[in-house]
């Protein structure tokens, strides 16, 4: 999936939730019989806040970045306020509990999972012990002021359970964290060595080694189907005049500059490859002889007429053959082989296709 996919997959996503979370906001506010002045400010604020991201995020006027971050933002802000008003404003520790664990505590957990997800690993971990040593903080300072009062051993165990509770979350989502971006990078590796293996370093095409494996499959389907097939074997007129003239380096960019020519040139389905040295290769499926003599005099014209800055007249001679029932691949590179060396001969910058 690409960046842009990602993001409108996000945006929908964060609608959904910031529409569903300023909805819960609004019920509870509801539902708390609307006497709290200090709720009676902060559920408001929050549920307009929801409604602003969600704006922002339908009229695609502000990063998706940005919004995951201050939604982030807004809720640990709600988390904290309702967290602070619950034990030092409306209730004492035993009155608190059920509010502070189904709003408090419940956003904090949500918030120390997102994290992972809004920020790279090392900031989730410092913002989410952040998040949650400050609302230790809050409910240990409620704990030692109810002290005189008196404490019992289930309000002790609740403020062990819940807390324990969230450091097992925090460090569950570091390490899935950790575990993802390895495997990540286990990917993009095993990736990155497949590449090598079958890519051409200088040019970026494949490799003889990968352009073999997808001859292969194509003479496959055409013997099986009865479909046409060609293979094109095209060589640098005079590369090494190139090499002695202008050094190595710029017969390397010049290899390159003719990769560049070409391929706007070819088809999806066709397959180029560098053969060796100076020598390509391409098969051309669904496509008989005409065709590819056709193709083959357009990517001659446009390497004749490219121009390789301080490497004047690059040209490139070309064979074409035909796939016939019973080839092997040694038979139909050959055929094209053979051709390629009649166009040699006939003068060069020239397209000759096997009889």
């Amino acid at each position: 999936m690409n960046k842009d996919s990602l993001n409108n997959v996000k945006r929908r996503v964060y609608m959904a939730a910031l529409a569903g979370g300023g909805l819960a906001v609004v019920l509870l506010w509801a539902n708390s019989g609307l006497t709290d002045p200090s709720m009676m400010v902060t559920f408001p604020l929050f549920a307009l806040f929801s409604l602003g991201c969600i704006w922002a995020l339908w009229r695609r006027t502000v990063p998706v970045l940005v919004i995951e971050r201050m939604a982030f933002v807004g809720g640990a802000g709600f988390a904290l306020i309702h967290l602070a008003h619950a034990l030092y404003v409306s209730e004492d520790l035993s009155g608190a509990r059920t509010n502070v664990t189904e709003i408090s505590f419940l956003t904090l957990t949500a918030l120390y999972v997102v994290a992972t997800h809004v920020f790279d690993r090392s900031a989730a971990l410092r913002i989410s012990l952040a998040l949650f040593g400050t609302s230790l903080v809050f409910v240990l300072t409620k704990v030692v002021l109810e002290i005189p009062a008196g404490l019992n051993i289930e309000e002790i165990s609740w403020v062990v359970r819940m807390n324990g509770f969230m450091a097992a979350i925090i460090a569950f989502s570091y390490a899935s964290s950790y575990v993802k971006d390895e495997m990540l990078q286990q990917r993009i590796a095993t990736e990155t060595m497949r590449q090598l293996a079958h890519t051409d370093q200088l040019t970026g095409v494949a490799n003889r080694r990968r352009f073999c494996t997808d001859l292969r499959e194509e003479m496959e389907k055409a013997q099986r189907y009865g479909r046409p097939l060609c293979v094109i074997l095209f060589d640098l007129d005079n590369f090494k005049h190139i090499n002695d003239s202008y050094g190595h380096d710029r017969g390397d960019a010049v290899l390159r500059e003719i990769v560049r020519a070409i391929d706007p040139l070819l088809r999806v389905s066709d397959r180029l490859g560098r053969w060796g040295g100076e020598e390509f290769i391409i098969v051309t499926p669904e496509t008989d002889l005409l065709q590819s003599h056709w193709l083959a005099e357009r990517l001659r014209g446009s390497i004749a007429h490219h121009e390789i800055d301080s490497t004047p007249g690059v040209t490139a001679s070309f064979g074409i053959a035909s796939f016939v029932p019973g080839d092997t691949e040694q038979t139909l590179i050959k055929r094209a082989d053979e051709a390629l060396y009649r166009a040699k001969t006939q003068g060069r910058n020239r397209v000759e296709a096997a009889a």
